[in-house]
């Protein structure tokens, strides 16, 4: 199953412009989509992992951000997995993982590694994770 939601006039508009997320969950309406969302997102959503990577490996324009709620999908396991199939691809992708394995959140500063945020983070932890993120991304201006 593939959404497409925008985020219309009511939502907070985010500093670098429209942000193209795939969302990898088992609830579309889950928390982290809620608050992708809440933070501007143009956000694509997969229930099946093999599905969202093919869309992200094969999608022209390319998507900013990869997130992928993990505990529906195997863990941490399966966000290795997931990760090594993106770069097997040669998918050049800014990772978020949430997921119930991870005690605290984590914000790595290199450029290649994923922010990992426990499943009950509070909403300024996933949004100073969303920052962290994307702190590198360039904006880009169609005209």
């Amino acid at each position: 199953m593939q959404g497409l939601f925008s985020t219309g006039n009511t939502a907070a508009v985010p500093r670098r412009g429209t942000i193209r997320v795939m969302l990898l969950t088992d609830q579309p309406d889950s928390a982290s989509a809620l608050r992708l969302v809440d933070l501007g997102s143009l956000l694509d959503i997969s229930r099946d992992l093999d599905g969202a990577l093919a869309r992200i490996v094969e999608d022209p324009l390319g998507y900013d951000l990869f997130v992928m709620e993990c505990d529906a999908f195997g863990g941490l396991a399966g966000a290795e997995t997931a990760i090594a199939k993106l770069i097997a691809a040669d998918a050049r992708m800014r990772v978020m993982l949430v997921g119930s394995d991870f005690d605290e959140p984590a914000y790595p500063l290199g450029r290649r590694t994923a922010v990992s945020l426990p499943a009950a983070v509070s909403d300024a932890a996933f949004r100073h994770g969303f920052d962290h993120v994307l702190r590198d991304r360039a904006t880009v201006t169609l005209m």
